[in-house]
């Protein structure tokens, strides 16, 4: 009787799991290496692969590719093979010294798995990656010959209680972080469907890299973006749309409009051949400001000998002159600034080949030798990939003009440039990208992206690529009156979006007005060079404006590094407020800023080694947006210090170890 009442309670249990459809059940792949397992990522039925945070679901992928050889339906595909063979996991470790950015040295360890799935006649490999903070996944396929990609449905599927910031859709990656649901992503509109009938549809809605998201509870966050871009690729934007349980974002090819029309939308290569990693943060505010995933996952670097790459604070001639290159006398000022600040660099903006005013490009470049400026200069990229007559311009489009430029640049002593306007993510601008990189490391030249694509982990494979722009930084308020009011809230969510995935050229620090006004007070834009991480930091404002700054302003401003040993986050969330700390060296260097309208009193612990004391510069808001606060003092590591700071104000600590 028993032995009957057992098989049916068993009969009924399998009933109800098929029901349910949890049979078969999903398969637990790979998880991170640390004690905890935190990260896990599983396979579940019809071949989606499921990412869990200790225990949690994080969101879905979705695998899919086309080319003109064969279509990779993973819903169809069989699982013929796991590598290592063994249900292990191969353990990547890796140590390496980065030139710039967040960190000096860096460690790397996640586990790796290799899936491949396919039948006789076709077949393709996913390389996944766990980290106690990471994962990452990318496509491969072995073979020889000639491929062309013909498109990607890769999606990433999200439960719908999570929040997002994001970023439309924009060539140049310019525009804001803003924060969105499942309802305000559901972005119905009114039309007639092919009857006529007045319906209600679904508005397909468009975002760029990186995602930013986070659980109901905010206990989980995380950002989704690529990385490792060598040129056989195009980069990808997201499509999203919201089901009855689920957000989804799926990947798309670049429009065929972009770059002028010049470049084929998909991307042609050799075999075998990987795609660019996938790559997600997942774990706290903190793990997504502090890490370097975007570089981990790229190429090692690629230039031997990197003594010559020298990060460092360059004036600025454009923010407060539109036209400035072109007048010698103006250009003199931001290179006489420089010498007087400290800074070791002048960035001259476009139209250089046109000054005039007293002197020429040559006199401004004596003039810097003489008083021991480096010298930047602008260019355009095109090209016909865009359609902007500013110049100098068509020096960069194929090897024997960079040879050519780069060349001239070395006699005369140049030791980078700004390259603007490429205007498109297809693949042969992905290509042209590292080009660039390669042969101005070759001839020992810095470069500076403007008008581009977002950090792909080119920072570590060409260090001497100091910083792009793809942000929506101070220049804009040259151009509309959108900073004045959303500036300082804009500013808080950099640090957790477009900076964590690499260099960033906002050009910060303007004190005084250009076009628009600005309502950030002077100790938040003083902060920004700090917040924001860029090898090359281009400080906005005009030569008067920082010569009439405090005495300790001005020293604390000369003394800035520009690439750090360490990043940690302090405090805040996007969107409200910030506090991050920077360490060169022996010294911190914290900065604090406020998105918000009303005054606030934050608290943020010393970071630092045990034990260690420090000497303090407090440069704080005073009575007003205009004032300073600035006091000196002692602190030692763990102390906890409090701070006022006006409506969208902000305040920068210098820690300065005592021996």
């Amino acid at each position: 009787m028993k032995l009957i009442l057992s098989m049916k309670v068993a009969f009924f249990c399998a009933f109800a799991v098929i029901a349910a459809g949890l049979c078969p059940a999903a398969e637990e792949l790979l998880t991170s290496p640390d004690a905890g397992k935190t990260i896990r990522v599983f396979l579940d039925e019809g071949n989606v692969l499921r990412v869990e945070r200790s225990s949690t679901e994080v969101f879905q992928v979705r695998l899919g590719l086309k080319s003109n050889k064969a279509e990779y339906d993973f819903s169809q595909l069989k699982l013929k093979e796991q590598l290592p063979s063994d249900n292990s996991a191969a353990l990547v470790t890796e140590k390496y010294t980065a030139v710039n950015g967040k960190r000096s040295e860096r460690t790397v360890r996640m586990n790796e798995k290799t899936l491949v799935f396919g039948d006789d006649n076709k077949q393709i490999g996913i390389v996944i990656r766990a980290g106690k903070d990471s994962f990452a996944f990318r496509y491969a396929i072995d073979g020889s010959g000639d491929v062309e990609f013909q498109g990607e449905s890769t999606m990433f599927s999200f439960p719908l209680t999570n929040g997002f910031r994001l970023q439309n859709r924009v060539i140049g990656y310019e525009d804001l972080y803003n924060s969105y649901n499942a309802d305000s992503l559901r972005g119905h509109s009114r039309g007639n469907d092919n009857q006529g009938n007045n319906r209600e549809r679904s508005q397909i809605k468009n975002w760029n890299y990186p995602l930013l998201f986070n659980s109901a509870d905010k206990s989980t966050w995380g950002l989704l973006s690529e990385t490792y871009f060598d040129g056989t690729y195009c980069g990808t934007y997201l499509q999203s749309a919201v089901s009855d349980n689920k957000v989804t974002f799926t990947t798309h090819y670049p429009d065929s409009w972009e770059g002028a029309g010049q470049g084929s939308v998909n991307p042609k290569t050799n075999l075998p051949w990987k795609s660019p990693w996938r790559c997600a943060i997942i774990g706290t505010l903190a793990d997504i400001v502090e890490s370097t995933l975007v570089d981990d996952l790229a190429p090692e670097c690629a230039v031997p000998d990197t003594s010559w790459i020298s990060p460092g604070i360059a004036s600025w001639v454009y923010w407060a002159y539109n036209h400035g290159s072109k007048d010698f006398q103006i250009v003199k000022d931001y290179i006489l600034l420089a010498s007087e600040m400290k800074w070791p660099n002048v960035l001259i903006d476009w139209e250089w080949d046109e000054m005039g005013n007293g002197g020429n490009i040559d006199d401004a470049l004596a003039l810097a030798r003489e008083k021991n400026v480096g010298i930047w200069l602008w260019y355009n990229s095109g090209g016909r990939h865009n359609y902007v007559g500013a110049t100098p311009r068509d020096r960069f489009t194929t090897h024997e003009l960079r040879e050519k430029e780069f060349a001239w640049l070395n006699s005369k002593n140049v030791k980078g440039v700004k390259i603007d306007f490429f205007e498109s993510d297809k693949q042969n601008m992905m290509q042209y990208y590292v080009d660039i990189l390669k042969d101005a490391a070759a001839s020992k030249i810095m470069v500076n992206f403007h008008g581009c694509t977002l950090p792909r982990g080119w920072s570590r494979t060409w260090p001497n690529l100091m910083s792009m722009e793809g942000v929506y930084g101070a220049e804009w308020y040259n151009n509309k009156d959108l900073m004045t009011e959303a500036g300082a809230e804009h500013n808080t969510t950099l640090p957790f979006t477009r900076n964590a995935v690499g260099p960033m050229d906002y050009t910060p620090t303007a004190f005084t007005d250009s076009q628009h006004k600005h309502t950030t007070s002077h100790a938040h834009e003083l902060a920004l060079p700090v917040i924001f991480e860029s090898a090359a930091q281009h400080m906005a404002d005009r030569p008067s404006s920082f010569r009439s700054l405090p005495e300790q302003v001005k020293d604390f401003l000369a003394g800035l590094p520009t690439a750090w040993d360490d990043t940690k986050y302090l405090g805040g969330e996007p969107g409200d407020f910030v506090i991050l700390g920077r360490r060169k060296g022996d010294t911190w260097y914290i900065g604090g800023i406020n998105g918000k309208k009303d005054e606030r009193e934050v608290k943020f612990a010393v970071p630092g080694k045990d034990g260690e004391v420090f000497s303090t510069l407090k440069i704080a808001d005073g009575v007003d947006v205009h004032s300073w606060d600035i006091s000196e003092g002692t602190a030692k590591e763990g102390d906890v210090l409090s701070v006022k700071m006006l409506g969208r104000g902000g305040f920068s600590f210098r820690l300065t170890r005592k021996q």
